[in-house]
């Protein structure tokens, strides 16, 4: 049942692990520590928090470092109501399994890192509850995270439905949050479009609808991201609670109206059945939460057996320059042609494109091949959950059609689909997320979910899929007139949240002005290619807009990546500033913005490059104004520290080459 490949380990290896996971010296209490065993998850069984019941699972996860022990999250709850059985209290111990080595080893198609290589120690904990029915609690610890789920173990064909799942994340008081409101259900949400707001820990959502994943607290001298993983057939999309009281936030189920009201609100399976991993990226730096790879470490493996024809890459997009161009035959043909000057891999086609003659349509298609150029095509995902009327629509929600359409754009060598207007995290909606991978697979197609829920470990299970929405993005300079003032606050604070958790289609890279001008700088807008992970980034300004850039800018847009072979966070807090380092395959792109209505410096330690030796640093950033950009090329080495100048919501793209290159 392991979702990470295990490697070879001695008997003596297991027997160690073992017994520092489980010897506490106390009946009825448990804990399983990370490798560096500065990590704890600490399981007890006893009294309810509310000391009304017995026979209740509680949690605590605290970290050791700085020869000091760090409250993580207090005594937390855990349990499960199901529709015929409750494992909320009158649990009894059953059997703790041996502690295991969970050393992971895998390669990720496209994300922060290329190859991943992840020690954890995980195991599996068993309990009945008075009718004698079972449930099992999988605990996996690494060092930049704990996560854990629940599985049920018996065999039982009749479906089971979950009506309450009583998981809770206690942080201490005094804690910090950085979390978005969930998006009560309406024609186009929820959507995960809300702003993030800062907050002390355990304040009240502003709608009954609760607070979404993922959740960032800073906790006394810890960083803690809370969020989901291993979303799998029967389940349901989760957030949390509005309420925290002290700081205790607790799982919550979609909302009845959510879909238009199509679907049921509780997961639903037969048995065996494991629900979602529920996930804690922690550590003493915001660079374990911008670097862990835990959400899909814990995501099952990869059902792509080849994936040569997955090819991550930079696409030009039309429509936020231009609403109607998706219907221009000559408009989109200028796009295919900046993407062939750029060097650019792809260009979308977005809502309405069925509208255009089809003859049109073919003579685009053909060409986008002669100047290879892939084409990627918008769909709407409804079917009955959504009532949008932007087209085409009713061809991803029956799969029958859905499968008839996917065969149809492999023909014409269409190479993936934008698929739109979600509205849903019921079971339903979940599934049908699964099932269109699933079928883009067998057409070799990649996959982009807009106006979708958040990532949860698909992308490594299903590797075809590039990118989500599930973010603001660069679309609201068109809708919301209150973005512009909070957007460069809000772009830092989306790298240690949502961009944290997977790869985030938020269309970054606009110079031009929308209904809604910017106010960050063009330095911060350059810097969103490297700041912001998504293995399709669609740049979403203008053919005008990019041609007019000064070429140093415009050189960088050419080489940057959309793929990395190493991703590290060289500084910032959320709300401050990030610096990103990623690794491409010539070398390193550094990325940085600023979140401060005032000028910043960040010295740019270049340290963190493992090579010593000689480096050609060339940097592309703010000049005395805003809109207007200056470049540098200077020898370096891995030793020096570079000082940057950052505007009032500014920043810096920067390569970093060794000289042999």
């Amino acid at each position: 049942m392991k979702s990470l490949t295990v490697t070879g380990v001695t008997s003596l290896s297991f027997l160690l692990v073992g017994a520092i996971a489980s010897c506490t010296g106390r009946p009825n209490q448990w804990t399983v520590s990370s490798p560096n065993d500065e990590l704890t998850f600490d399981l007890r069984l006893g009294p309810a928090l509310d000391g009304r019941d017995s026979g209740a699972l509680t949690y605590t996860v605290h970290r050791e470092h700085d020869g000091k022990s760090h409250d993580v999250l207090l005594p937390s709850p855990l349990g499960v109501r199901r529709d015929d059985q409750s494992f909320v209290d009158g649990l009894r111990f059953v059997h703790a399994g041996p502690a295991t080595d969970a050393a992971g080893s895998y390669d990720l198609v496209h994300g922060k890192r290329r190859t991943i290589r992840q020690p954890a120690r995980e195991r599996v904990f068993t309990f009945a509850n008075a009718a004698g029915a079972r449930i099992e609690l999988l605990v996996h610890v690494a060092n930049d995270g704990v996560a854990f789920r629940y599985r049920f173990p018996e065999q039982d064909e009749t479906p089971r439905k979950v009506l309450e799942e009583i998981t809770g994340f206690h942080v201490p008081a005094g804690s910090s949050s950085w979390i978005t409101p969930q998006q009560p259900p309406g024609r186009y949400t929820p959507a995960y479009e809300d702003l993030y707001v800062e907050q002390p820990a355990g304040t009240t959502a502003k709608t009954p609808s609760g607070w979404a994943f993922p959740a960032l607290f800073h906790v006394g001298s810890e960083w803690l991201l809370v969020s989901e993983s291993g979303m799998t057939d029967g389940n349901a999309g989760t957030r949390l609670e509005a309420e925290a009281p002290d700081g205790q936030y607790r799982i919550r189920l979609p909302e009845a109206g959510e879909g238009r009201g199509v679907g049921a609100t509780t997961p639903e399976s037969k048995l065996p059945w494991t629900l979602p991993w529920r996930v804690l990226v922690t550590g003493a730096s915001t660079s374990t939460i911008v670097e862990s790879t835990l959400i899909e470490d814990v995501a099952p493996p990869s059902t792509v057996a080849d994936p040569s024809w997955i090819k991550a890459g930079r696409v030009s997009w039309s429509w936020w320059s231009d609403d109607d161009s998706p219907r221009n035959e000559a408009a989109l043909k200028s796009f295919i042609d900046l993407s062939a000057e750029m060097g650019w891999e792809y260009s979308l086609i977005d809502a309405n494109w069925n509208l255009m003659d089809p003859a049109a349509l073919q003579r685009i298609l053909a060409y986008a091949r002669d100047k290879r150029i892939g084409i990627i095509l918008w769909y709407n995902s409804g079917g009955p959950h959504n009532d949008v009327t932007e087209q085409p629509r009713d061809r991803m929600h029956l799969r029958d059609v859905r499968r008839a359409e996917f065969a149809k754009l492999q023909q014409w060598g269409v190479k993936g689909v934008k698929v739109d207007f979600w509205q849903s995290d019921k079971p339903d909606r979940m599934q049908q997320y699964l099932d269109l991978l699933r079928d883009a697979a067998d057409f070799k197609l990649m996959v982009d979910f807009h106006g979708s829920t958040l990532p949860r470990g698909w992308e490594r299970t299903y590797p075809q899929l590039m990118t989500m929405e599930g973010v603001p993005g660069a679309e609201q300079y068109k809708f919301n007139p209150e973005y512009p003032g909070k957007a460069a606050w809000h772009n830092t604070v989306l790298a240690f949240t949502r961009n944290a958790v997977g790869a985030m289609d938020y269309t970054p890279v606009t110079f031009t002005d929308h209904k809604y001008p910017r106010i960050t700088t063009d330095g911060h807008e350059l810097a969103l290619s490297v700041v912001f992970e998504s293995a399709l980034q669609h740049f979403a300004d203008s053919v005008a807009a990019y041609r007019a850039l000064p070429a140093p800018a415009k050189d960088f847009l050419a080489a940057v990546p959309a793929t990395w072979e190493e991703t590290r966070l060289l500084g910032g807090e959320p709300g401050k500033l990030v610096v990103v380092a990623r690794r491409g395959q010539d070398g390193w792109y550094i990325g940085g913005i600023s979140g401060l209505d005032t000028p910043q410096r960040f010295e740019l330690d270049l340290s963190f490059v493992k090579k010593p030796g000689a480096y050609t640093l060339t940097t592309v950033q703010d000049g005395d104004v805003p809109r207007k950009l200056a470049s540098a090329t200077r020898q370096v080495s891995s030793a020096d520290k570079i000082g940057i100048d950052l505007l009032a919501r500014g920043g810096f793209v920067a390569t970093l080459r060794s000289r042999r290159d």
